[in-house]
């Protein structure tokens, strides 16, 4: 699939009852919708409402959740001190002369062993270079040791003495360690900070392998912070590791670990990054790994709030009803529409392909004219249709972000008849991001079947986590775990719940998880929920008992999911505005810089008074979630409006600006654009 090119600015509408679901600006291309995934209940029974979400990237936070459960903020962010003003080369001279002085001592011992000319040659020596051998030979190493000493002794390390082949000695002026001038060089020319600011320095601890950094950005991809990061220290991009990414619109902090790589190097690159901040920097035995999280912080604006139809109730009073619903009951936990794609064919229908081993069908699935796809891709796709085995035409027209078809064509180019060869030419977790999403619509839609049918009653055969038994660990689990697949239970079994149990009333709905299928998990003993996978999976020619493949990485363990999510800590606030570029919520940054010149931290969310008055509604929610949740979801739950629309978005409408203001086209046509949740604040 592709990645996604910069887009434009989108509202979030509720759709209306005479249109079309969603629509591109010329014909119709109609994207994936939720059911097409499995995502159809609701819990709450109470009223929605609409808004715009990520209108800016200011409107959405996420701070990362450590292990320890602390929720993660930039707590100091190293300053930058004036470098020391270099003194005039002599008067360091002068000053390194004022400070050396001869051993008297030990020069009268070199003079009774090598002789007053040698003496003389020595001190020439350390006041004007060159160099000086003696024709004197020391066949005995024991004194030749003896006379090295003396040497550093009597001229303050600053004669060099070696040892020739035939045993004479011959003396230079010692010029420094070469490695050390380097690092001292490489120190002044990055300007670094951590010695000339203490609270880094008292923070950091003793040297270890690995140094653990904070990472704050502002509207950018995760891993191409962690790249930028690598670029700038020349390492391998997989020399940052992370323990979860993060939304690419929005404010985001969590903590990254590298190796081998003192503070200083790391605290010297923060003046060369515009949207990147490193900040509370530690050294650690062991390196950040992908799930060494507990989960994340999000702090959410939904913009322009508004009731779909009028009613009884104002909008605060629903909007209060829905987010009280959340906090009580929580959401379904579904996996979100990002998981499946953003063109026409979602990415589980490439998954089916290749776990039904029909590798060309994969490969000209991505390849295929669909009616919503990247448009800069469309005429490469278009050549590819009218002259298959003209490949090398077709690549010379395919963007390169867009990763999988171009790998698919450089494949085809060397064999073009090698289907499973091409499909491998695609990055490792590309392949297996298609084969995990067919795991995650199974999932899905097992859960769905299963809540119109039972409600929220627990089952007997019902699976619960059993945490007095481990599942064996697969090889390459550390590679294979993606944050949003499994729980934290990662490696936990799971068991069924027995009719002893449901009489005792021993567990509730939130106890309940259901497996993605594959070859390592419990299936639920209760007949329809085990016939449902059966039956979902047939329609495709697989089964939930066969998930091994001749592919390794198509084989599928499995993995357990909660039924349902309850959000933390959830809390929120409206506040009435009329500029609707108004910043809501203040950042970490923000929060440091206002504490530093008032002495006084401020709030999160700005206070009303902050913020002019006017006609508008903005919603503020606040909410921790596991790593393994989708906050898309649990604003699914609250605003009762379906999240088909690309990606985290609903039903968009396209906005510009003018003279600074931000307007609405003549038209208000809903269409879909490319990856919603990824737009660019730009003008148009």
């Amino acid at each position: 699939m592709a990645t996604s090119p910069p887009s434009k600015r989108a509202r979030i509408d509720a759709p209306k009852p005479d249109q079309p679901a969603a629509s591109t600006t010329e014909g119709s291309a109609v994207g994936i919708t939720e059911p097409d995934v499995g995502i159809i209940q609701y819990l709450g029974s109470h009223a929605g409402f609409s808004g715009v979400l990520k209108q800016r990237y200011t409107d959405f936070f996420v701070n990362e959740i450590t292990p320890s459960g602390e929720v993660l903020h930039v707590k100091h962010v190293p300053t930058q001190a004036p470098p020391r003003p270099a003194q005039p080369k002599k008067e360091q001279r002068k000053k390194e002369e004022e400070k050396f002085v001869i051993d008297e001592i030990a020069e009268g011992e070199i003079t009774a062993i090598l002789g007053e000319e040698c003496v003389l040659g020595l001190r020439e020596v350390v006041k004007s270079g060159g160099s000086y051998e003696t024709t004197k030979t020391f066949d005995d190493k024991d004194e030749r040791g003896r006379i090295h000493q003396l040497i550093r002794t009597a001229y303050n390390s600053k004669v060099e003495s070696k040892t020739t082949p035939e045993y004479t000695f011959k003396f230079t002026k010692f010029a420094g360690n070469q490695g050390n001038n380097r690092r001292r060089d490489h120190r002044s020319k990055n300007q670094t900070l951590a010695a000339l600011d203490p609270i880094v320095v008292g923070n950091m601890g003793d040297r270890e392998a690995f140094t653990h950094f904070t990472i704050f950005k502002e509207n950018k991809e995760s891993m191409d912070a962690c790249h930028i990061i690598a670029k700038y220290l020349r390492m391998k991009p997989k020399s940052v590791t992370i323990a979860g990414t993060k939304d690419r619109r929005g404010v985001t902090v969590q903590r990254a670990s590298i190796a081998h790589t003192p503070v200083e190097r790391l605290v010297s690159l923060n003046k060369a990054f515009r949207d990147i901040v490193l900040s509370d920097f530690r050294y650690e035995k062991e390196r950040i790994k992908l799930g060494d999280l507990c989960g994340n912080e999000f702090v959410i604006t939904i913009r322009d709030v508004q009731l779909p139809t009028a009613g009884d109730k104002d909008v605060e009073t629903v909007v209060n009803e829905a987010l009280t619903s959340l906090a009580k009951t929580g959401f379904i936990n579904y996996f979100g529409m990002q998981r499946f794609g953003t063109h026409s064919v979602p990415t589980h229908e490439i998954g089916i392909k290749l776990l039904q081993k029909r590798y060309q069908e994969a490969a000209q699935l991505l390849l295929s004219v669909q009616p919503l796809v990247v448009p800069e891709s469309v005429a490469a796709r278009e050549q590819y249709a009218r002259d298959p085995d003209d490949i090398s035409s077709a690549l010379k027209l395919m963007p390169r972000y867009c990763t999988a078809e171009v790998s698919i064509l450089r494949g085809l180019e060397r064999s073009s008849q090698d289907w499973l060869g091409a499909i491998m030419q695609i990055p490792r977790n590309l392949r297996i991001m298609y084969v995990h999403a067919y795991q995650s619509f199974v999932w899905n839609t097992v859960v769905s079947e299963r809540i119109a049918k039972f409600g929220l009653a627990v089952l007997e055969g019902d699976l619960v986590l059993d945490d007095t038994k481990k599942a064996n660990a697969q090889e390459d689990d550390e590679h294979e775990f993606e944050e949003d697949v499994m729980d934290r239970s990662e490696f936990v079994t799971a068991r069924s719940i027995t009719a002893e149990e449901m009489r005792e009333g021993k567990f509730t709905i939130f106890d309940v998880v259901m497996p993605s299928p594959g070859f390592d998990v419990e299936y639920p003993a209760h007949f329809e929920l085990r016939a449902s996978y059966e039956r979902i999976m047939a329609k495709e020619g697989l089964s939930p008992y066969k998930m091994r493949h001749n592919v390794k990485e198509f084989s599928l363990s499995g993995a357990y999911r909660h039924v349902l999510a309850m959000p933390g800590n959830v809390e929120w606030w409206c506040r009435r505005y009329s500029d609707p570029l108004q910043q809501m919520v203040r950042t970490d940054l923000d929060i440091l810089r206002a504490r530093e010149q008032t002495g006084i931290e401020p709030g999160r969310v700005l206070d009303q008074d902050e913020i002019p008055v006017g006609d508008r509604l903005a919603v503020i929610l606040k909410l921790r979630m596991g790593s393994s949740q989708y906050a898309t979801m649990a604003l699914r739950e609250v605003m009762k409006l379906e999240t088909s629309r690309r990606g985290d978005m609903f039903d968009v409408k396209l906005f510009g600006t003018r003279d600074g203001q931000l307007v609405e086209p003549a038209t208000s046509s809903t269409f879909i654009i490319e990856a919603a949740y990824d737009l660019e604040e730009n003008e148009l």
